[in-house]
């Protein structure tokens, strides 16, 4: 009875320490808690009409854990990648914790694309968002 008794209190602590460990993992030196972004949209408005040449602008939101600044990335579908770039989240109304990133462009080519933000080292990413322009 005591070996059972003891078996099952060893195995709550190992719990315990676990539980505690993981959570540990997400603190930085001095106990703070890691800023972590909770979520990322993408919007672009293209040229009136989608004609060229024309100005288009391209903006992302990031929602984060806690106010900081993190640095997002640019993704072409089927193209490449521009960035890095920072954004600075702040904490607004209603407790919503956001930054923004935007981007003015002057499209003169035809394009057909589509772009997302991603953040390096998370697996938070935006939506697709379109840009097309006809010249």
């Amino acid at each position: 009875m005591t070996s059972l008794l003891k078996t099952g209190l060893a195995t709550l602590l190992a719990i315990g320490l676990a539980t505690s460990a993981a959570q540990a993992f997400d603190l930085k030196g001095g106990g703070q808690v890691k800023l972590k972004p909770t979520s990322a949209q993408l919007g672009i408005i293209s040229p009136a009409n989608n004609v060229c040449p024309g100005p288009a602008k391209l903006t992302a939101w990031i929602q984060t854990n806690k106010p900081g600044t993190l640095q997002i990335m640019l993704v072409r579908k089927n193209g490449g990648v521009t960035g890095p770039f920072s954004v600075t989240t702040t904490k607004g109304a209603n407790g919503v914790i956001m930054g923004s990133y935007s981007k003015p462009m002057n499209i003169v080519a035809s394009i057909d694309a589509e772009y997302r933000v991603v953040i390096p080292g998370t697996a938070v990413t935006s939506n697709w968002a379109p840009l097309m322009a006809q010249c």
